[in-house]
């Protein structure tokens, strides 16, 4: 019998203790994959035999260790809901980020001090710096009626938020507004979430427990965004197991990336007419195994870093090269999707615009940039909403 490849289903689910299976179940806890997954089964660590003999020839290689390695790829929507998980959130988990879910929205009347890129929020907001990082916010009356913005910093003690936006006016006393319902996705440090991963290729299942891993973005105008998710695995004995029925009603039809679909993106206060964006976490992930010790999945080390691509400026819009030589941090913010419950924003407080240089899309000049986030109080370098 052979067994066809596009004939599979992934389904993960988060591990209440490390390592031992939470059994996932194909109505529950199914993945909608876009495309072939990369799939390396059997990552084995050997050990070379050196042997003499009286003749030419290899000697045995004897396994040390033994872990899976799975990369696949999904499509970037919301879950049809403001303040819903979206489908795609657990294998964001086991990449080293946390879930704040706003399931209602929260409204309040901002105090005096407003900027043309910032509010302050009533004094009884939040007095933890970055709470609101990454979410959508709205002015619902008084000065700035109707406009809208994302959330990229916060400031607990203040009460003042950092907007992006495409056009913010000052807010003032008189304001009104409305942090929107969503999920937001936060990089963490310490403790961070594992999944165990069932793959069945046509009837054959691989299982893979204490799985993390890390994600790259990817957004190109006339292409479906993504999230790439590479993911290792402590390695189980593969079955013969019937395919389980996948439930996928969870994961939404996506918005191919334009001007409709796109709506904003900002990079240091300057709405580029953008090309494309991505980013990759960086996430260094170890097979940890030794005697007397439970074997391990360790996320070590996380380099976020990105890329981006705008028309390019003349130095009196924009001075990306000043920019790049001084180092200067300033913010960035995408919003992909224009219907409640499929949006997506991306949000960096402090993003260093790297090695500008020159592409060509059309005959038009680009500018091409590395993004590099950089965190300000710590695990607040990036933060990805869906609202």
């Amino acid at each position: 019998m052979s067994l066809r490849l596009r004939v599979l289903s992934l389904l993960a689910k988060i591990e209440t203790t490390y390592g031992v299976d939470p059994t996932p179940t194909g109505a529950a806890n199914a993945i909608l994959l876009a495309g072939e997954p990369t799939f390396t089964p059997m990552e084995l660590t050997s050990v070379q035999r050196d042997i003499l003999r009286q003749f030419f020839g290899n000697a045995e290689l004897l396994p040390s260790s033994i872990y899976g390695k799975l990369d696949v790829v999904v499509e970037a929507a919301g879950s049809g809901t403001a303040g819903v998980v979206p489908a795609w959130g657990i294998l964001l988990r086991a990449c080293g980020f946390s879930e704040t879910i706003l399931a209602a929205p929260l409204t309040g009347t901002a105090q005096a001090g407003g900027t043309t890129a910032s509010i302050k929020l009533a004094a009884s907001a939040s007095a933890l710096n970055e709470f609101y990082n990454g979410m959508p916010i709205t002015i619902t009356g008084g000065t700035g009626n109707g406009q809208t913005g994302q959330v990229v910093d916060y400031d607990g003690t203040t009460k003042i938020a950092k907007v992006a936006s495409s056009a913010w006016i000052a807010p003032d006393a008189t304001s009104t507004y409305s942090i929107g319902a969503c999920v937001v996705y936060r990089r963490i440090t310490d403790s961070p979430e594992s999944v165990t991963l069932y793959m069945n290729i046509d009837g054959v299942l691989h299982k893979f427990n204490g799985a993390r891993g890390s994600l790259t973005f990817s957004l190109s105008v006339d292409k479906i965004p993504t999230f790439k998710i590479s993911l290792q695995g402590l390695f189980n004995p593969v079955v013969d197991s019937a395919s389980p029925v996948a439930v996928l009603t969870g994961w939404m039809q996506p918005r191919v990336a334009n001007k409709l679909n796109t709506p904003f993106a900002q990079l240091h206060g300057y709405p580029g007419a953008l090309e494309s964006f991505d980013f990759d976490m960086g996430n260094a992930i170890a097979f940890h195994s030794l005697i007397n010790s439970t074997d391990q999945m360790l996320l070590t080390d996380s380099k976020p870093k990105g890329n981006v691509k705008i028309e390019a400026t003349t130095v009196a819009q924009k001075n990306w090269w000043l920019i790049a030589q001084n180092a200067t941090l300033d913010t960035f913010a995408l919003q992909h999707g224009t219907v409640s419950g499929n949006k997506i924003g991306i949000t960096m407080p402090a993003a260093q615009v790297a090695t500008p240089k020159y592409g060509n899309r059309n005959g038009v000049a680009m500018l091409e940039c590395s993004l590099i986030p950089t965190p300000i109080s710590g695990n607040d370098e990036i933060a990805i909403a869906a609202f």
